[in-house]
């Protein structure tokens, strides 16, 4: 297993950022004198961290890094900001063409990463599962599935909240990430405009906690992809808003992909 920490020059973003980057290399197991090759190119899966993160949060609160090993698959991870992976014109900071193309150009020009559609994937927790499904299908000729765990599907309500000192319920906060919040339903912003307006979308996985704050907003978005026609799987488990409930959706995602 090799784990690179760095980080990359971005002209979406106008400055450098930092990436983590899981390749299932060197996968050797001294006591055992065995190792396994993984055949190159390797599928990779691009894993959108949530709220207050960064690219290293993955791998300090979850079990990716060893799974990803023992499935022979990469995953790399942004750093997103409080982006919600979206573009903010205003601060030339385009989160969406980052993860949804630029950054898939950088990393397989270093890395021994598959180009194929078949072989790339999207996904996300909370923040991050709405940045999967937005650009996954905004950006759907290079994804070919999208995992949701407990993704903030939030852009039908934002547009009620009033200012308030905590940013989960601040407008001001939101209206800073997407603009004029009136303008949100139908724009490339919103999930469900971009399923009706996408002609080719990707596999769609979704899981979140029945006890989840989010539960209910994924599970409306599952009954729109139902209205739609649109084979998607859900899971709805025991769980809330937790890493270990992260840590255990994404590795049944990561299932789906090998």
């Amino acid at each position: 297993m090799v784990l690179f920490r760095g980080d990359i020059k971005c002209k979406s973003l106008q400055r450098r950022t930092t990436i983590s980057v899981i390749l299932p290399a060197d996968n050797i197991h001294f006591l055992q004198d065995t190792e396994e090759i993984v055949p190159q190119p390797y599928k990779t899966l691009y894993l959108l961290h949530g709220l207050y993160g960064s690219d290293d949060i993955f791998l300090a609160n979850t079990s990716i890094q060893k799974f990803a090993e023992d499935n022979g698959i990469a995953i790399v991870i942004p750093c997103g900001e409080n982006s919600f992976y979206v573009d903010n014109e205003q601060a030339h900071a385009y989160y969406g063409e980052y993860v949804g193309q630029e950054l898939l150009d950088i990393t397989r020009n270093i890395f021994p990463l598959s180009h194929k559609r078949e072989d790339t994937f999207i996904a996300g927790f909370s923040m991050g599962g709405y940045g999967a499904i937005r650009n996954g299908l905004k950006y759907s000729q290079n994804f070919s599935k999208i995992g949701m765990i407990s993704a903030a599907l939030i852009t039908d309500e934002i547009i009620n909240y009033t200012d308030d000192t905590n940013v989960l319920r601040s407008r001001q906060f939101y209206e800073s990430i997407f603009g004029d919040l009136n303008k949100l339903k139908g724009s490339d912003m919103d999930p469900k405009a971009l399923i009706e307006n996408c002609e080719d979308i990707p596999d769609i996985f979704m899981a979140c906690g029945i006890d989840d704050f989010l539960f209910e907003k994924n599970a409306d978005f599952y009954r729109f992809l139902n209205s739609k026609n649109i084979d998607a799987t859900f899971i709805g488990d025991e769980g809330e808003h937790t890493w270990e409930f992260c840590d255990k959706y994404s590795k049944e995602f990561i299932k789906t992909l090998i």
